[in-house]
């Protein structure tokens, strides 16, 4: 979609009083978990006036986009590294 038709969207979209994760939700409603949907998050990102940072932020506090950091068990850090810092 070209960036003016893109910026037009979003003006629309703000005007009716929609934040940037429901913009982004509309945008990939249809769209499959994976590196297609953070693409879009990043270009639909820079149109919304955000940075890709701030984008993907945005897009993954709203439940749209997994993050890409493993979760830490039980908030510790794995053994063989704790072992290394009491020594």
């Amino acid at each position: 979609m070209p960036g003016r038709e893109r910026l037009e969207l979003v003006a629309m979209a703000r005007e009716a009083g929609m934040s940037d994760a429901e913009i982004l939700k509309k945008i990939l409603w249809a769209v499959p978990a994976g590196n297609k949907r953070r693409r879009l998050v990043v270009e639909w990102g820079k149109s919304l006036g955000l940075s890709s940072t701030e984008a993907l932020r945005t897009a993954h506090a709203a439940g749209l986009i997994p993050s890409v950091h493993p979760p830490r068990r039980s908030g510790k850090l794995p053994h063989k590294v704790q072992g290394r810092a009491s020594e």
